[in-house]
């Protein structure tokens, strides 16, 4: 597991969420006759990125179809994309930063929602400001896969971070589950509709990424 480390990500389709309702400016392809910053403004001038920002939208909206992924969910994650999108200086990291969240966004069209729940981690019964996701899969009668990820903004909202999680356990209402890559421990338990994550293992992301906090389950 490592700092924007997004390798286990594609194929876990966890960062993103359908998103409706999502503010106009998150759910339509880029303003071109409006760009802001060097990102927009380089995405809108680059006939290649045009087009992945065009088949991202896409996505989003089959994406949005699927009434069983939380919205709210979607939309957090979309926010946070944005802002690391935009720390990108060049074009080679902006074409990268759109491969990973369309192929993100595909991989969630193509998932059985039935089996997937997803969870937010809330701070005074409000989604906390330093993002946290968790979700877990249903393999079977027994097993379940953990996954989760962590978000960090500066005060200045000039830098961001992100680590995930990825692991395999029992089904149970306390679970013990460890990272296989990085060697991260977390204590997961469950009350009524809330986890509760402890983050024992310093081998957690950063003094920035943290895992521990109750997260909410999304309908």
């Amino acid at each position: 597991m490592a700092v924007l480390n997004y390798r286990r990500w594609l194929t876990a389709t966890f960062i993103n969420m359908a998103f409706l309702p999502m503010a106009i400016a998150q759910i339509l392809p880029l303003d071109c006759e409006n760009a802001k910053n060097f990102v927009e403004k380089t995405t809108c001038s680059n006939p290649k990125l045009n087009e992945l920002d065009s088949q991202l939208f896409d996505e989003l909206e089959q994406a949005a179809q699927q009434t069983k992924v939380p919205a709210q969910m979607l939309e957090l994650t979309q926010q946070s994309w944005i802002k690391s999108r935009n720390q990108c200086k060049n074009t080679a990291c902006i074409e990268q930063t759109y491969q990973k969240r369309l192929m993100e966004i595909k991989n969630l069209n193509t998932t059985d929602q039935e089996f997937v729940h997803y969870f937010i981690r809330v701070k005074d019964k409000q989604p906390d400001p330093d993002l946290a996701l968790l979700q877990l899969q249903m393999l079977d009668e027994k097993r379940v896969r953990v996954l989760a990820q962590t978000f960090w903004s500066s005060n200045d909202q000039k830098h961001h971070q992100s680590t995930d999680f990825s692991g395999y356990a029992n089904q149970a209402k306390k679970i013990t589950v460890k990272d296989l890559d990085s060697g991260c421990t977390l204590k997961l338990r469950q009350h009524q509709t809330q986890w509760r994550i402890w983050q024992d293992s310093p081998l957690c992301g950063n003094k920035n990424l943290r895992f521990s906090g109750t997260y909410e389950l999304q309908k």
